[in-house]
Parts: structure tokens; sequence; C-alpha cells
């Protein structure tokens, strides 16, 4: 069964026969439901399965960070969905892993961090430095994570202008992180593409 919203002219959600009536993006959309497939699955779509279920595990974890990073590289997407399509296409191993060195946690035209870097001259902190901009407000968005079991971020971290973020990695230590460096506008409107800063084993 359907259900109207916003009476007879409106969208509809549910199904109705063959029907299936959502709403995607604030608008009204309705597709067929899906035809029953017998036939056993190629080599290639067993293959793509594998891709995305691999993509899918990467970013679990860091959700928050790739909808507001991948927010702009896609009109027809969300933003976890335009970067799971990004790693699948551009960061993937010959046998279907997420390749960290190639993996973005955001993409866009913002301007990218000169001379970046990660050094871990504490027990357990990270310090994350680039080029200092007097008076740019963009704010960082620092990433160190170790893959499918946890991370230590900020979304919107210290400003541009500071040139450093600390992250407190000491919950773990021994531990190989992957750090990443980007930065977002103080609206979160806009992004730069994201930069690899390399694997650290904090200490």
């Amino acid at each position: 069964m359907g259900r109207l919203i916003n009476g007879i002219l409106g969208p509809f959600r549910g199904k109705v026969g063959p029907v299936v009536g959502y709403t995607w993006k604030g608008q009204g959309v309705i597709r067929s439901l899906p035809k029953k497939i017998s036939k056993a699955p190629s080599q290639k779509q067993l293959d793509n399965r594998e891709k995305l279920a691999a993509c899918q595990e990467w970013l679990k974890l860091i959700t928050p960070f790739v909808r507001l990073g991948f927010k702009n590289y896609s009109a027809k997407q969300h933003g976890f969905g335009s970067a799971l399509s990004y790693l699948k296409l551009n960061a993937m191993t010959a046998d279907f892993k997420v390749d960290p060195a190639k993996a973005l946690i955001s993409w866009g035209d913002l301007p990218q961090p000169i001379s970046p870097a990660v050094t871990n001259t504490q027990p357990g902190i990270l310090e994350i430095t680039w080029e200092a901009i007097p008076g740019d407000t963009d704010r960082a968005m620092v990433l160190a994570y170790h893959e499918k079991v946890d991370f230590i971020g900020e979304i919107c971290g210290a400003r541009r202008k500071e040139g450093r973020e600390i992250l407190d990695c000491s919950d773990l230590k021994s531990r190989e992180l992957h750090v990443y460096l980007a930065f977002v506008s103080e609206e979160r409107d806009r992004c730069s593409t994201s930069v690899y800063l390399g694997s650290v084993v904090v200490e």
C-alpha cells in the first residue's frame, strides 16, 4: 500500500502494484519493482560485489568525514555514495582491497594544504602541520585511521592560518594509522581534496 504525501498531487511513498514511490533529495521518485533474476551472476558481477563490500567496510567507521568531504562530488549522490564510487574506481588493489595511499576522505576545489607533514614527537601524540596562511579561516579535516578498528580525527579542526593540529592517539598506540589532511570552509559548504600523509605506527 502506498501513502500519499501532500494530497492527491503530492508524491507517494510505498508500493502500489509494480511501482515503488519514495523521496530522494527532497523530490518524489517512482520506480518499478526489480525483476527476479534466476541466472547465476557472472564473474564480473561477483568481482563488483566484492569491491563494493570492501569499500563499504573501509568507509563505515569514517562516514561522518566522507558525508561532508564528498558532498559536492556528485549532484546525483550523497557524500557516502560518492566516496564509495571514488574508492571503487580509483583506490582498489588487484585483490579487491582499498589502497589507503590512493583513498580520499574529501574532494573539492578549496586549495590543498601546502607542505603537509605528520610527526610523532611525543608519546601517543601526532602533530599534523602545514604552511600557515595568515587570515585564512578554512578549517582542517584531519584523520588518523586504523582500518576497520578505530580512528582519531577532527572534521572541522584548527584553522588554516594556525598551521597545525594535534591528535591524541594514545588509545591507538603501537597501531599503524593512515593519516589524511584536507580543509573545509567555515560554512562547511566547500572542501579541498584530501592529501594522504602516509602511515605512522604511534609510539
